[in-house]
């Protein structure tokens, strides 16, 4: 017993996952080791299910772990924002940052049961919780504001596929996405990734993986910069820096 408890000190993951709404297309899953000052990616996936995701998370049980979900814990609204988004876009209205509603009629379009509470129930099996102190601890993030907070200047980073924009546009930010993440992650080959060869399917799924590993690193970075926790019915649930 005395032996677990010295392996869980001694190590520290960051999780960081980028669910998919839907069942038809994957996850982006990354964990993070800090050694030292420095952190690791030590896993990069794509999983299509919630239990391969857990059964991923369930190697870390020794450790001291905090998990970044970019996808909502819970919804208790059917339509509307929940309080989490009007907090958000409030404080981040200045730099024109805002997150999407949600509510359980949209995530319900994506999936009737809807996965990121599924996932929620899943990690809350295994002891996650959200509270900044425990040594098991979950999150909401959106690394759309952690991009800009962390690393420019406050202003998104346009690399989401909308009208108007190209591949060869979307490839341009995310070799910015990558140049960010290679200034606070040790080398890694997918930071390396020639955005040259992708092509649809395969440079969203990049993308996925990116979030991924901004999620991680939200949780990293909230604890040692300024944040702001965002509460749902009381308890704290989103975390952002400020």
């Amino acid at each position: 017993m005395q032996r677990e408890q010295e392996i869980t000190l001694d190590r520290e993951f960051f999780i960081g996952i980028d669910l998919a709404w839907g069942e038809k297309n994957p996850s982006g899953f990354c964990v993070l080791e800090l050694r030292a000052t420095k952190l690791y990616i030590i896993s990069l996936e794509l999983f299509y299910t919630l239990e391969d995701i857990v059964e991923k998370i369930k190697e870390y049980q020794k450790f001291k772990v905090s998990i970044g979900v970019d996808a909502p814990l819970l919804i208790p609204n059917e339509e509307g924002n929940r309080e989490i988004e009007k907090a958000f876009n409030k404080d981040f209205s200045p730099y024109k940052i805002a997150m999407l509603p949600v509510n359980r009629k949209i995530m319900q379009t994506y999936s009737h049961k809807i996965r990121s509470e599924v996932l929620f129930e899943y990690l809350s099996t295994l002891g996650y919780v959200r509270d900044k102190e425990a040594k098991k601890r979950v999150f909401e993030v959106y690394p759309h504001a952690t991009i800009a907070v962390a690393f420019n200047n406050y202003k998104i980073l346009p690399y989401k596929r909308k009208k108007g924009r190209d591949n060869a546009f979307i490839k341009k930010q995310l070799k910015i996405y990558q140049t960010y993440l290679q200034k606070v992650c040790m080398p890694h080959s997918a930071l390396m990734q020639d955005l040259e060869i992708l092509r649809g399917r395969s440079l969203k799924e990049y993308e996925d993986l990116l979030d991924a590993i901004t999620a991680a690193y939200t949780l990293f970075f909230t604890q040692r910069n300024k944040s702001k926790y965002y509460t749902l019915e009381g308890v704290d649930t989103f975390v952002s820096p400020l």
